[in-house]
């Protein structure tokens, strides 16, 4: 199903239920370092060199099944999951019978914010740890899978929209261009404008070679990469991680470091396989499934030039 670079010797199984005592009634003096989403997504520091989070779950993904996949494929370093466990809580109002929480009880590896360290290291440590990060990026881009899915190859979680848009009930896994043409579609091919339709006709043959998908993490911004003595100690916030289409990666990455002020990132773009014209395509088909009739109108004078 995968095709392996290599392999190394797994970390501690994570225990898929919830400790006997809640973290933060065990650790009463836990800080909380992270809030976001009115509170939904957390993390805290217990102070014993361990972290616990919480955030909204999405159905079929567990996180130490991805880290579980990493070590198993790459020598990139993640923090070992202790525990990792679901609970339903709220009311009916979160959907039915509540809302689903994950929680992860997980290994706080020190180190510096990659962001946070650019800035103070010299010429020759910045060329070093860009040299780290793209050995990293090329182990990625060696563990493939025939279809876009999750890790544990199931149907690939919607994360916001990016890659099937909004109100798509994940399907799959896909395997082969057309099948994945019709879910990135699938709200848009509804739509009664003819010139949507047309739009869509010119739009499909700029889709670029998806397959075969390739391992990516898709939040890869230097904050999720953490640095200690001039090395990447960590990458972690594996979450959205899964099975993209190959260009995927540079799509994402390259959105975050459009601005020529961003010295880091536009040094770290060229350790990835360049796809201008994915690019391209999924910044048409986004404003194409935009609210914004100013963006449409941007995307149908796109396709007219591009055609």
């Amino acid at each position: 199903m995968f095709r392996l670079p290599r392999a190394r010797v797994n970390q501690v199984p994570t225990r898929r239920f919830p400790p006997q005592v809640h973290p933060l009634q065990l650790h009463p003096r836990a800080t909380r370092i992270y809030c976001r989403e009115e509170g939904t997504r957390q993390v805290w520091d217990l102070g014993n060199g361990n972290l616990y989070k919480f955030r909204p779950h999405k159905q079929g993904v567990y996180e130490s099944d991805i880290h579980d996949l990493i070590q198993s494929t790459t020598t990139i370093p993640i923090p070992t999951i202790y525990y990792e466990w679901v609970t339903t809580e709220g009311s009916d109002r979160d959907g039915p019978g509540g809302g689903r929480v994950h929680h992860m009880i997980m290994e706080e590896i020190p180190g510096e914010a990659l962001d946070e360290v650019w800035p103070r290291v010299n010429v020759p440590m910045k060329a070093r740890l860009i040299r780290q990060f793209e050995n990293y990026v090329s182990e990625l881009r060696r563990v493939t899978n025939p279809s876009v899915c999750s890790c544990t190859g199931g149907p690939l979680a919607n994360v916001q929209g990016i890659l099937f848009g909004r109100g798509y009930d994940s399907r799959g896994p896909i395997s082969d261009e057309e099948s994945l043409w019709l879910a990135m579609t699938h709200n848009i091919r509804r739509s009664p404008s003819l010139e949507m339709q047309q739009a869509l006709i010119t739009l499909r043959p700029m889709m670029p070679n998806c397959f075969p998908a390739v391992l990516t993490h898709l939040d890869l911004h230097p904050g999720n990469i953490l640095v200690r003595n001039g090395n990447i100690v960590a990458i972690i916030d594996w979450e959205h991680a899964g099975f993209y289409p190959c260009w995927m990666e540079y799509v994402m990455f390259r959105h975050m470091c459009s601005d020529p002020r961003l010295e880091l990132e536009n040094a770290a773009l060229p350790c990835m396989p360049a796809y201008p014209a994915a690019r391209v395509f999924m910044r048409i088909l986004a404003a194409l499934r935009s609210s914004n009739m100013r963006m449409v109108e941007w995307a149908m004078e796109e396709l007219i030039n591009c055609a």
